[in-house]
């Protein structure tokens, strides 16, 4: 078999989580945006900005840097960035964490309140149990450990 014939073979069984595929289908708003309502159904969001691919942010020279899979942002401004995950390196935790820190790294305008700050999103699609208790959802949110319900003033 030859090189086409195995590039052929190997698009035929690519899926959504191939890296082309995941960012072909995702580019698009519509699927995008039925894509984070199913995620995160709480949320009233209209309309995404067209979607980003390989959005890379580099906050210094000498930083890790990042590069979002997906990233977009809604009418209100709140940001998005969507992960396909196929390996487990065994530490998402900690990059969902830091992919956190990237996405919100421009939400807040020098000499703003913090408050004005809008929201940002992370959300790792996973061919894998990343924390392997069995469930196919995780979410994690920021709150006090003794006072779960509270949100702030």
């Amino acid at each position: 078999m030859n090189r086409i014939e195995r590039a052929a073979r190997a698009w035929a069984r690519a899926g959504l989580e191939n890296d082309f595929v995941f960012s072909k289908v995702m580019s698009d708003p519509a699927i995008c945006l039925a894509v984070i309502r199913s995620i995160l159904p709480d949320l009233t969001i209209k309309r995404l900005a067209p979607p980003k691919t390989q959005q890379e942010v580099n906050p210094t020279s000498d930083a890790k840097g990042v590069r979002f899979d997906i990233y977009t942002t809604d009418e209100h401004d709140n940001r998005y960035d969507i992960e396909m995950q196929v390996a487990d390196h065994h530490n998402l935790a900690q990059r969902v964490r830091y992919h956190q820190a990237m996405n919100a790294l421009d939400a807040y305008d020098k000499g703003a309140n913090y408050h004005d700050a809008n929201n940002s999103y992370v959300i790792f699609i996973c061919c894998f149990d990343p924390f392997r208790l069995g469930v196919q959802f995780y979410s994690a949110n920021k709150h006090l450990n003794e006072f779960p319900g509270y949100r702030g003033s």
